[in-house]
């Protein structure tokens, strides 16, 4: 059941990718037949590239850490992921994922919603593994809560924040942190903790999170205007959304839009989604390379990335510590 997406990986992270897919295969099977383990079983082996849970292998790799602690750290993070995922497909009402059906349409409403459950049932119960040294484990429980309700504060605001015409680059600023930033440095500083890092490179590491995590999800929304971002080849997911994208801010705060073509896009996006037609998304996406809203979050992205970069660097002095560039890299390089 090995996910895909593998050969894409920086090599850096792909020496652990084999390790992580065996265990989350192995948990998987665990459940049984039945439907809550063929559902179970679909969610954890849709593809993806499973970065997070990956560069925290990678980093416990080069602190030292033993994998029969940083594997159950990681393989919960992966665990948390999944269980958003599903959740956010639900919300959004997305219907493609990873080129395939989501969980929800293929399993049905009620048996995704019990799949996200275990998931996150298994989360954290995977923190009680006894590989995990029991000096950090309530400091890596506190951190798990903490980065699980400030992801969720986050998708509230990306949900109250669609099709607001205030919405501005500040705004979007608030919602990537807590919804992208803190979970993608979740497990780096799971392991950090489990290798007694100390509090100043704990700091870092969350910090290294809230610039790398949003660079990601800009990239996203970047990938989201082309067919690279596994939704069955349709364009424009979150323009059919309303998705308060870093798009959608540029061009209503910084950007030379008439007051017309303000009130227009953001018609557009208070559209439902079925509603949406492929001429209007064609629209928004033109006007959004007119008034330089692409090259902008291009621009940005970058400049995170970098960002994020020294303060590793910085945090770590690890001797592999040039290994993170190309990880970093990959972020906003990708092409899905």
């Amino acid at each position: 059941m090995e996910a895909k997406g593998s050969a894409s990986l920086p090599v850096p992270l792909r020496r652990h990718r084999q390790l992580l897919d065996a265990r989350v295969e192995e948990l998987a099977a665990s459940v049984g037949d039945g439907p809550l383990g063929d559902g179970i079983a679909s969610a954890l082996s849709g593809g993806g590239k499973r970065l997070r849970p990956l560069l925290g292998m990678w980093l416990g790799h080069h602190l030292g850490v033993e994998e029969r602690a940083s594997l159950p750290i990681c393989l919960s993070v992966e665990l948390l992921h999944n269980a958003f995922l599903i959740h956010d497909d639900i919300q959004d009402g997305d219907r493609w994922r990873r080129d395939r059906p989501t969980l929800w349409v293929s399993h049905g409403l009620p048996m995704a919603l019990n799949v996200a459950d275990w998931l996150l049932a298994r989360t954290y119960s995977g923190l009680a593994s006894p590989g995990i040294p029991d000096s950090c484990r309530h400091q890596l429980l506190e951190a798990f809560t903490t980065t699980h309700a400030i992801t969720v504060e986050g998708q509230a605001l990306d949900i109250a924040w669609r099709a607001d015409p205030r919405f501005d680059l500040d705004r979007y600023d608030q919602i990537i942190r807590a919804k992208t930033g803190r979970y993608l440095a979740l497990g780096l500083v799971g392991v950090a903790l489990a290798g007694a890092s100390n509090a100043g490179m704990i700091d870092a590491l969350w910090q290294v999170g809230d610039l790398i995590g949003p660079a990601f999800q800009i990239q996203d929304d970047l990938l989201d205007l082309t067919v690279g971002k596994g939704r069955g080849g349709e364009v424009g997911c979150d323009i059919r959304e309303g998705k308060p994208s870093i798009l959608v801010a540029h061009a209503l705060t910084r950007s030379s839009l008439s007051a017309g073509e303000s009130s227009r896009l953001i018609e557009v996006l208070a559209k439902p989604r079925e509603e949406t037609q492929d001429l209007e998304v064609a629209w928004v996406i033109t006007l959004f390379e007119r008034v330089g809203s692409l090259d902008f979050a291009r621009k940005e992205a970058s400049q995170r990335i970098q960002a994020g970069i020294d303060c590793f660097m910085a945090a770590t002095g690890l001797p592999a510590a040039g290994e993170f560039v190309d990880i970093a890299r990959f972020v906003i390089e990708r092409e899905a």
